[in-house]
């Protein structure tokens, strides 16, 4: 390869997996994306992506290429965040990917206790919902430990499940859940073997969950600290033990000396120390 201004391309269509992301990624448009990777298609002497039911995915010729080209992109974030995150300059952007009851329960409140902690950083939330990887993020948090690979991960903490119902509701025999995606769960098996049944309606994230349960006053599994500020709901099974999720944070090896990276984990390690502080002092009474 002679024109190194295409492994911009070859990362971005790789975070990304769709010609049309990868474009708005690069400020360029569709046609460019695809040509370029059609040039080194050619110079390869074979394709360099191929399309999957899920995006484009990069083929073993270029798997080298793009792991190479993403240590030098982070290494180069890395020294220059470290001469900027504490100077009067632009803030750092960080992009953090998170399951959005973790980022509204966990990390919004953090933004006011904490908000010194992120002095030069400039936070871009995004949602991630049965994704792998990084894709466009700098960092990425989730449930349970993510695969290995060139990443770093760190647990930074973990949320408490329980069952809940409406005080003025009878109705036990019905429940509400998740999409059949997260069937595999464990609190969505549990769900199934304390009713006896599927839910009766589905919705695809616990925040739309909790609303749900609130309209149709039908039971459903909710974090302790988002119960905890409805009233109205009382847990199920106040003598069982809660179901726990382990909550992890990861972002590619080459970050590993970021100072933008570390300032963020630790702001998001202080937002989980306050949540497990508060699912303690909101868990019903034995």
């Amino acid at each position: 390869m002679t024109n190194w201004d295409d492994l911009r391309f070859l990362v971005a269509l790789s975070k990304t997996g769709t010609m049309t992301a990868a474009a708005k990624s690069l400020g360029t448009n569709t046609a460019t994306v695809s040509r370029r990777i059609e040039r080194l298609s050619e110079t390869l002497g074979m394709p360099a992506f191929v399309k999957t039911a899920e995006g484009w995915r990069p083929s073993e010729a270029v798997t080298p290429l793009i792991q190479l080209a993403q240590s030098f992109d982070g290494e180069l974030q890395s020294a220059l965040n470290n001469r900027i995150v504490d100077s009067e300059a632009e803030p750092v952007s960080i992009s953090l990917g998170s399951l959005p009851i973790i980022t509204a329960v966990v990390l919004f409140p953090g933004l006011t206790r904490h908000h010194r902690m992120l002095d030069g950083i400039r936070l871009d939330f995004s949602d991630r919902m049965f994704k792998e990887g990084l894709g466009e993020n700098d960092l990425v948090l989730q449930f349970n430990r993510p695969a290995q690979g060139r990443i770093v991960a760190r647990r930074v903490g973990s949320l408490s499940f329980r069952f809940y119902r409406h005080r003025k509701s009878e109705c036990v025999s019905n429940w509400v859940g998740l999409s059949d995606a997260h069937d595999d769960q464990p609190l969505m098996r549990l769900g199934h073997e304390t009713f006896g049944r599927p839910p009766r309606l589905r919705v695809d994230n616990i925040m739309a969950l909790h609303r749900l349960m609130m309209v149709t006053r039908l039971p459903g599994a909710l974090p302790d600290l988002l119960a905890a500020e409805e009233p109205d709901l009382e847990p199920m099974l106040p003598d069982a033990d809660p179901q726990t999720e382990e909550c992890w944070l990861f972002y590619h090896e080459s970050r590993r000396n970021d100072p933008g990276i570390r300032r963020t984990l630790d702001w998001v390690r202080t937002c989980f120390e306050d949540a497990e502080r508060a699912a303690a002092a909101c868990a019903p009474d034995r």
